[in-house]
């Protein structure tokens, strides 16, 4: 600042300093003076008000009183016109012992005048003496009822007063009231006048000595402001644009009214409706009830802001919708306002509540659903996973599923399972695993993987049934169907499907296998000498005696009563067969101890080779059982080949 600015302000502060307190003496006075007038003029009204209300009070107790006095009245109007009677009465007598005695709510309380108490106590105009006498007259018709001695008395008294000399007293009380205050206002307004005057007069010396170059200075700065808010307007006349061009729900609603005064395009989309008719609505009936609207109000309150709040709205349709919600202070055009932000997540929700409706399911399922990454890493199991594999969720997120394998797949089965779960995005099958206790058990698996818009794999979704007991009983249906009872040999049905087997596999070995018939010798003797659990113990170990005679990967088989067959294989000529042969023989012959007894029998054995003797199964079980039955014929305990 220049050396003339600061002398230039100097003086000018120093004669605005001693004017204003010149002013401010004056002002003072004025105010003082002023605050008098209004004191005495409200205190004026409140007198002339109160003795206005008198008679208006006076009217009012005649006419209750009149009604009370109709024929047919019902005891609940009775009843009501009685306690409005009292109410008033009550009131007139407040009114009357305020302006004889003085009104405390009165903030300048005016003493009684000599004409005002004239009209009051006065021999001439007694107002306090015949109020007080209606008062009592209009209280005895509160006590009496209709058809009492005093009743018709005390209705006499009230309406004589109300429509006579205290009617007319009061309309004279009225107007010396007005006319006193009226006085009153003139007097000091003359005085008010006076102050004013001087006060004008400072004011037009200063306008000329003081303020002449301040008013420069003040233009000056008021054309800087105009332009500062004008820039201030063009930048908010901007970002309202920027809000009505907004991808989000913008509106504004005015505080005082609550009533919409802006609404973007994007809001008005949400809402299901055009600016005409949301302009102008208001705002708190948006919310789907009042309890949200409560919610919102109160943080309003405390806050000042929301931010982010879930709140269900309603479309102008009726239709419900979530969204999020952000609400600031702002002003729009001049006015403060609640500046809304609405983001529509019905979708979101609807999408939330299906994965939670998914997740309900999926943890009450009870089939286990196992989750991984596309590093194989587990990331979720359900409560059906820790069931089926005693492992729990701590034990196994973040491990690889290998964790539970049995061992009974060989790599090669696995290599084909990621095969065909990466060709064609999904794989089924029956596996077996292991138990955290080490229990096999098998499972019905099922593999999918999850893929991203890309086409990238993210997840992968297995789903399985622990399938053991199923498995058990499909065993023991299979052996049941395959197996003979007693022995525990393949039976015929089992024998045939072998014999299949066996051809098919030399066919495309191109070698040779033996087929032994054998028949038991003097079997029916042990068995009706010693009874059929001894035959039965026989054949048992009979069955065991032919398992030891040959190899793991031949057959023995029970075809029915003392009959047994066995498929060998590698047999490269008839001394191969007819060792094997002996072998039989020599261990049928030794001695059988059947639980303390022993029993002896003998076997004779037909031989049949493949394919010299026949070209498939049927023909070669003829050839052997004909075989064996010439051994029979022969002298049995021997072999002989077809």
């Amino acid at each position: 600042m220049t050396d003339f600015a600061q002398r230039l302000t100097r003086a000018l502060t120093i004669r605005y300093v001693a004017v204003l307190a010149i002013i401010g003496v004056l002002a003072i006075g004025s105010f003082l003076g002023l605050v008098r007038v209004l004191m005495d003029a409200e205190s004026g009204t409140a007198v002339v008000n109160a003795a206005v209300r008198q008679k208006a009070l006076v009217e009012r107790i005649a006419d209750l009183a009149i009604q009370l006095t109709l024929p047919n009245l019902p005891p609940p109007q009775a009843v009501k016109l009685e306690q409005e009677l009292q109410a008033a009465l009550d009131q007139l007598e407040a009114a009357h012992q305020g302006l004889v005695l003085g009104m405390p709510e009165l903030k300048r309380p005016q003493p009684m005048s000599v004409r005002v108490r004239a009209l009051y106590f006065g021999p001439d105009a007694q107002i306090d003496q015949i109020m007080r006498a209606f008062l009592r007259d209009g209280r005895g018709l509160v006590v009496a009822r209709l058809g009492d001695p005093g009743f018709a008395d005390d209705l006499a008294g009230v309406r004589s007063s109300a429509s006579g000399k205290l009617v007319h007293q009061l309309d004279g009380l009225i107007a010396l009231y007005q006319q006193e205050n009226l006085e009153r206002l003139q007097h000091m307004f003359g005085y008010h006048a006076a102050v004013v005057a001087m006060v004008l007069f400072l004011l037009v010396v200063s306008a000329a000595v003081v303020f002449r170059p301040m008013v420069a200075r003040i233009r000056d700065d008021i054309i800087q402001r105009l332009a500062i808010e004008k820039s201030l307007r063009e930048s908010e006349d901007r970002l309202w644009r920027m809000l009505q061009e907004s991808p989000i729900g913008v509106s504004a609603s005015r505080r005082k009214d609550g009533l919409v005064v802006f609404a973007n395009a994007r809001f008005c989309e949400i809402l299901g409706a055009d600016s005409k008719s949301l302009l102008g609505r208001r705002a708190r009936d948006l919310y789907v009830d009042d309890r949200q609207l409560s919610a919102i109000v109160g943080e309003l309150k405390r806050q000042g802001e929301i931010n982010d709040a879930e709140v269900e709205f309603r479309r102008l349709n009726g239709q419900p919708f979530h969204s999020l919600l952000t609400v600031k202070a702002s002003n729009f055009e001049g006015e403060p306002v609640n500046l809304a932000w609405i983001y529509d997540i019905s979708a979101m929700k609807s999408a939330e509540e299906k994965l939670k409706l998914t997740a309900k399911v999926v943890e009450s399922a009870s089939e286990a659903v196992v989750i991984t990454n596309a590093r194989n890493e587990i990331e979720y199991v359900n409560p059906a996973f820790s069931t089926i594999t005693e492992y729990t969720a701590d034990e196994v997120i973040g491990q690889n599923p290998a964790l539970w394998r049995s061992g009974r797949h060989d790599s090669e089965f696995y290599q084909n399972m990621w095969a065909g779960l990466n060709a064609n995005g999904r794989w089924r099958g029956e596996i077996w695993n292991r138990r955290k206790s080490g229990e096999f058990y098998a499972e019905w698996l099922s593999i999918v993987a999850i893929k991203d818009d890309a086409g990238v794999v993210t997840h992968y979704i297995a789903i399985f049934s622990d399938i053991t007991h199923r498995k058990e009983d499909e065993e023991r249906v299979w052996r049941q169907a395959n197996f003979d009872a007693l022995t525990g040999l393949p039976n015929r049905a089992l024998f045939v499907d072998r014999l299949s087997q066996a051809i098919r596999q030399t066919k495309r070995d191109g070698k040779k296998f033996a087929l032994f018939f054998i028949d038991l010798d003097g079997f029916k003797q042990v068995n009706d000498s010693l009874g059929h659990a001894a035959g039965d113990l026989l054949l048992q170990q009979t069955a065991q005696r032919l398992v030891d005679c040959v190899r793991s990967s031949d057959t023995v088989a029970r075809l029915a009563g003392d009959e047994f067959t066995c498929i060998v294989q590698g047999i490269h000529d008839h001394n191969d067969a007819s060792m094997v042969a002996s072998k039989i023989l020599e261990r049928l012959s030794l001695p059988f101890d059947l639980e303390g007894r022993q029993a002896e029998i003998r076997g004779s054995v037909g031989i049949a080779l493949y394919p010299d003797d026949g070209a498939d199964g049927p023909s070669l079980l003829k050839m052997a059982d004909e075989a064996m039955y010439r051994v029979k014929r022969r002298g049995k305990n021997s072999f002989e080949f077809a």
